[in-house]
């Protein structure tokens, strides 16, 4: 696992570097109608006060994360039904950080952010890259890095080994993923679009495709758990920030959730977790 792309120091980097953001960018725009039909801010009556999603978490007891809970090992189902993983955990850190309990909705991953915007949940929590496309809709506070990679059957008939080497060949990914996206700009390649990324790996194992792109840790999972059928190559690419994703307009959420993760850094929180599904820093 030393090849892995969590890094606790970027991570912290990245975490202090949009608090320094959240600082200079909270404005005085206006958010739009609360969904207890509270309207518009007016008067000196702020923006943040009438669409306050802190205020709602500390009122109802609970912050309520959304994971698609299909992404070992950052979140996913064990042997007994129960969700686990990286996320899982750090969702509980900060949901105690935060003085709530921790709750969590299993959401298909093309629904997740429509969910978000919607209020059907407070934040997402299920190993999202911070990309500019899905800025426009949400906000971030980004908590770790990492980077793709190519994984292939086992054996790499083929010869796989770099991007370049996906040129011409049939790529299996899930759709709305930055894996997919950069499956799409490979040139002549056939990229075949999957709603979950284990249907990609199963294209990968049966022959129907001839590498999947995945996020490192989730490929090395595999690679590790399911060596006879599969296999990652090359090295990584395209590290980027990954973050918890929130509504707009959420100054006061956002701190929390920052101030939480510094904590959860500074007391040893992050390596306990990290440790138990990383195996070390």
């Amino acid at each position: 696992m030393k090849t892995l792309r969590y890094r606790k120091r970027a991570a912290l980097a990245l975490l202090l570097g949009f608090v320094l953001v959240a600082a200079l960018g909270c404005g005085s725009q206006k958010a739009p109608a609360s969904e207890s039909g509270q309207g518009t801010a007016t008067g000196s009556e702020t923006a943040s006060e009438a669409t306050d999603d802190l205020a709602k978490i500390k009122a109802a007891g609970k912050i309520t994360f959304a994971t698609d809970g299909a992404y070992p090992p950052d979140e996913f189902l064990d042997s007994n039904g129960q969700l686990v993983g990286f996320d899982v955990d750090l969702g509980k850190a900060i949901a105690k950080e935060l003085g709530v309990q921790y709750d969590v909705k299993i959401v298909e991953w093309d629904g997740i952010i429509p969910g978000l915007v919607t209020g059907k949940y407070d934040a997402i929590l299920s190993t999202m890259n911070d990309t500019e496309e899905r800025r426009q809709q949400v906000d971030f506070i980004d908590y770790i890095s990492m980077g793709q990679v190519i994984v292939v059957k086992a054996g790499n008939p083929k010869h796989i080994q770099s991007l370049d080497d996906l040129k011409g060949k049939t790529i299996a990914v899930q759709t709305g993923t930055t894996n997919a996206d950069e499956a799409k700009g490979i040139a002549n390649a056939n990229v075949k679009l999957f709603d979950t990324f284990t249907d990609a790996l199963l294209a990968v194992s049966n022959g129907q495709a001839d590498a999947t792109i995945l996020d490192e840790p989730v490929a090395r999972y595999y690679g590790k758990t399911a060596p006879d059928k599969y296999a990652v190559v090359g090295q990584p690419f395209n590290e980027a920030p990954v973050g918890i994703a929130i509504r707009k307009n959420q100054p006061n959420l956002k701190k929390a959730i920052e101030d939480a993760l510094q904590k959860i850094h500074d007391d040893g929180t992050w390596d306990k977790i990290y440790a138990a599904w990383f195996g070390g820093q």
